[in-house]
């Protein structure tokens, strides 16, 4: 059970032409479990969980909230049973908040893998083997196209949901060190507010992942750090979203002060089974 000191651990994702969004928990730290987000509410449809490693860089949300790209895998003891071919790891799309595969591509270890939309039906994949999907076939209506070689979904998100990449200090595939600092940010366009974020070097001792960004607003002469923050993002131009210790807030700023509130604890919740509703399981 999650407590004060150890929260879990969330990403969000949001649609980009729908109210809507998809939280991604990891904790305890070999299960995951999706969430439903209608944020023109503030309502949560809390999901279908996953035993085993869903990589948080490399998923991502259609632009209409509809479909989910995630890249997963099982290791340790029991991960050799697969009946099915599919492996240890392998990317898929789903309709959140569930995880069930509607279509299934098998990796390669868990070098790269996952993939990113750019439409509401076309997606890059990542792929280390092939972009043949297994079993089901490929997804109906759906352009799917391989990620340049020279990039990373997490990367590609950023650059297309209006991050400007300011200076560069990591390669994006390999998070090799190329520079003194990474620094992106999102501008406000109707305030004169910036988001910023600065990705920082792998730490193996890190709590909840080996990955990290720091975050800060900047106004006029003001600097507003987000202590704590794992994960931030314009929801609109008049209010900020963010991660903290496993609960997801709202805020808006006035000056240099943070008007904060409390949308969703996420402790408390812990693996449970879920069966996908029939909808869940088609196109």
């Amino acid at each position: 059970m999650n407590d004060a000191r150890s929260p879990c651990r969330l990403t969000v994702f949001l649609a980009r032409k729908a109210p809507l969004g998809v939280i991604l928990r990891r904790g305890p730290s070999s299960w995951a479990q999706l969430t439903l987000w209608h944020r023109d509410r503030d309502e949560f449809v809390h999901g279908q969980w996953f035993h085993g490693r869903i990589y948080e860089r490399r998923c991502d949300l259609s632009p209409d909230g509809r479909h989910f790209i995630y890249f997963a895998a099982k290791y340790g003891p029991g991960s050799h049973k697969d009946p099915g071919g599919i492996g240890e790891s392998w990317t898929a799309i789903s309709r959140p908040p569930y995880f069930t595969a509607l279509s299934l591509w098998p990796n390669l270890g868990a070098w790269y893998g996952g993939g990113v939309f750019t439409g509401d039906n076309r997606v890059l994949l990542d792929a280390t083997c092939t972009l043949t999907p297994h079993g089901k076939g490929p997804p109906p209506k759906f352009r799917v196209a391989a990620l340049p070689a020279d990039t990373a979904p997490w990367q590609e998100r950023l650059l297309r949901d209006g991050w400007q990449l300011l200076s560069r200090g990591f390669d994006p595939r390999t998070h090799r060190r190329v520079g003194v600092q990474e620094i992106w940010r999102k501008s406000n366009p109707e305030r004169p507010v910036t988001l910023c974020r600065e990705v920082e070097d792998v730490d193996f001792n890190r709590y909840g992942g080996f990955y990290g960004d720091s975050y800060w607003l900047e106004g006029g002469d003001d600097l507003i750090p987000l202590d704590a923050v794992d994960w931030a993002d314009w929801d609109s131009w008049d209010r900020l979203v963010f991660v903290r210790r496993g609960g997801l807030y709202a805020a808006h700023a006035t000056g240099a002060v943070l008007e904060e509130r409390l949308l969703c604890d996420f402790n408390p919740f812990e693996p449970r089974e879920l069966a996908p509703p029939q909808w869940a399981r088609t196109w």
